[in-house]
């Protein structure tokens, strides 16, 4: 059995595509920009919000400038409403319980900024994360595995007995370039079949499969 488990943020424990597109669209209207469906914003993220406000911003506003007052724009609108529509997978909450329960060390580690994820997380699952990371300066975003590395060591954690869980491709190349077992859930923002392309060691497409792999039933 796993002893402990790092889970990504958005689209792996908690839906937040709804908040993360309505902000990005009405930055947007705001700047008299063309819109995106919710589907397009699910293909933008994954790689932290800077990356994300370069995505949907059109071409001729890519500046380093004008970029940082998209962003500010961006911020400022997802920071007063990031709860709006965001909610737990079905059957998470119960799953982070039973798991904690079970003696596992549960972690979050997410591209979103470090303050906005901890306060999130904090909010959905309170006290269920022995550490909860986001985006810190200083510290590349995934796939680079310095941020896990940082988790694992601040946990005191054993790699050996330790494995990562997201719905990305990001994220399963996060936990091999941390030397980490890596498990795709298909709930998510991304497609089965790109988890299965990066490699992932594990997939399962709904909770008590995903129960499954972590204690090793």
């Amino acid at each position: 059995m796993y002893q402990t488990v790092i889970f990504d943020l958005d689209g792996t424990i908690l839906n937040t595509i709804d908040d993360l597109a309505d902000a990005g669209n009405w930055v947007c209207r705001q700047n008299g920009w063309p819109e995106h469906p919710t589907a397009v914003f699910m293909s933008m993220v994954g790689h932290g919000i800077p990356n994300l406000v370069s995505k949907f911003s059109p071409e001729d506003c890519q500046s380093p400038e004008r970029l940082q007052q998209t962003l500010s724009q961006f911020t400022k609108y997802y920071g007063a409403h990031n709860l709006d529509k965001t909610a737990p997978y079905p059957g998470i909450p119960d799953l982070l319980e039973r798991l904690k329960a079970a003696g596992m060390q549960l972690a979050v580690y997410s591209n979103k900024a470090d303050a906005l994820s901890r306060a999130i997380v904090e909010h959905f699952f309170p006290g269920v994360f022995a550490l909860v990371r986001g985006k810190v300066e200083g510290v590349p975003v995934k796939p680079d595995p310095a941020g896990v590395r940082g988790v694992l060591q601040e946990l005191n954690a054993n790699p050996a007995s330790t494995v990562f869980v997201g719905d990305s491709s990001v994220d399963i190349r996060t936990a091999h370039n941390a030397d980490l077992p890596a498990c795709g859930v298909t709930w998510g923002f991304r497609s089965r079949q790109s988890l299965e392309d990066a490699g992932a060691d594990f997939l399962v497409s709904a909770v008590p499969e995903l129960e499954a792999v972590l204690l090793e039933e």
